[in-house]
């Protein structure tokens, strides 16, 4: 049987993982930041420009900039997460070593959903955020960290776009409170 403090790590990993797979690619919601009011993630759906004729043909790994760019968004973006008092309480308990595993997890996840080579090495979103009472707030807190992460490294408005298309559909299976 599990102790009170392996619960808190494996909790904190596991929402972790989660939060991150579905930020990661939420468009169609409107996003609400506690900070900023309403603010609509289907606009950048609808500015972004069509793909660049010499991007013909490649997969959105290949246009993000390959595992290299990818890592280091995910570095910066779990950082943010690690460090944002509002949503600190899935998070304690992660040592050095947890909060590495959750980077990999979620790089490998970023690569596989986006046609690279990697293998998704974490449970089905569903699974991981089961219980947890993740609210709709948290949720949005997150994924305005990822929106922030993708301006910072200049993604392109229509490769931005469609990473945040991919998995907007996992919102459902992450947040269980309005």
């Amino acid at each position: 049987m599990f102790s009170i403090r392996d619960w808190r790590k494996t909790r904190s990993s596991l929402l972790g993982g989660g939060l991150l797979l579905a930020a990661a690619l939420l468009v169609i919601l409107p996003l609400q930041t506690v900070e900023g009011g309403v603010q609509q993630l289907e606009s950048a759906v609808e500015s972004s420009s069509a793909p660049n004729q010499s991007d013909a043909g490649k997969s959105l790994y290949e246009r993000l900039g390959g595992y290299d760019a990818i890592s280091a968004v995910v570095d910066d973006f779990a950082a943010k997460l690690f460090e944002d008092p509002r949503i600190a309480q899935f998070f304690r308990g992660m040592g050095d070593d947890t909060r590495q595993q959750f980077r990999q997890k979620n790089k490998n996840l970023v690569c596989n959903v986006t046609g690279g080579p990697c293998k998704i090495i974490s449970r089905p979103a569903k699974t991981i955020h089961a219980g947890l009472g993740i609210t709709e707030t948290e949720f949005n807190i997150v994924v305005q960290h990822l929106v922030d992460t993708l301006d910072k490294f200049q993604v392109p408005a229509a490769e931005k776009s469609e990473l945040l298309e991919i998995i907007g559909s996992l919102k459902p299976d992450i947040v269980e409170e309005n």
